[in-house]
């Protein structure tokens, strides 16, 4: 623990964690020799992998080697809830909505229906 009496010791000291100890100044320091804690990794639940499967094929390739391998069996796999929720969906006859807020119905004034207007 360091004490915050002077901001050079809380510099040496960040430095020193960072860093390590044979980097005196910031100057010498470099993005390559940064000690940091790994984090661990996480097992993904086969839902969540099936997911990922589904998006990886949007990655560059240039960019593959940042992401974990896919097992082929899981991205060659036929996406069968995508097939079943297509064949709920297309028996629907419905028309589209407009998009926004719906239109009021103007009420109209049946015959003998006295108005407000007419008491003053």
């Amino acid at each position: 623990m360091v004490k915050c009496t002077s901001i050079e010791t809380v510099r040496k000291a960040f430095i020193t964690e960072l860093f390590g100890p044979s980097i005196q100044t910031i100057w010498e320091a470099s993005i390559h020799s940064v000690h940091l804690p790994r984090k661990p990794t996480q097992d993904l639940s086969d839902k969540k992998m099936k997911s990922l499967s589904a998006k990886y094929c949007s990655i560059p390739q240039q960019r593959l080697t940042y992401y974990p391998a896919v097992p082929d069996s899981i991205f060659d796999a036929p996406d069968l809830e995508a097939a079943a929720s297509d064949a709920e969906s297309t028996p629907k006859s419905q028309s589209k909505r407009k998009p926004g807020r719906p239109k009021k119905e103007k009420t109209t004034l049946k015959p003998n229906q006295p108005s407000i207007l007419q008491f003053f």
